[in-house]
């Protein structure tokens, strides 16, 4: 299972929302799936992906951009512990070592978990 976590001001997380084999756009706007209130995000910023052998990331041609590990990011692989910056937010991907082709197909949208 692979997790997207919202991290406070401190780097602990304070939400989590699990990923699944559908894309999750993350900006300020509501129709984002990860919907936040930052102004320095775009409405639809980026988007996480299930690829091939994981988890892939987008930028959705944003303002301020998206920097995973502190390099701009257009479309890029995703690997445990990717620290995504976007806007003021930041983000750290986290996957379980399991493979992806074990896992059941998931209808299951991601929703943000206590």
């Amino acid at each position: 299972m692979a997790t997207l976590c919202l991290l406070d001001d401190v780097g602990l997380i304070a939400r989590r929302w699990e990923l699944n084999n559908e894309p999750v756009s993350i900006g300020r706007d509501d129709t984002a799936e990860v919907s936040l209130d930052d102004e320095s995000l775009s409405r639809r910023h980026f988007m996480v992906f299930p690829d091939q052998d994981g988890y892939a990331i987008q930028d959705l041609d944003s303002q301020n951009g998206t920097w995973v590990d502190g390099k701009r990011a257009h479309t890029t692989k995703l690997k445990h512990h990717d620290c995504i910056v976007a806007g003021r937010t930041i983000f750290l991907f986290d996957e379980r070592s399991v493979s992806r082709q074990s896992k059941a197909p998931s209808a299951r949208p991601a929703t943000a978990l206590p």
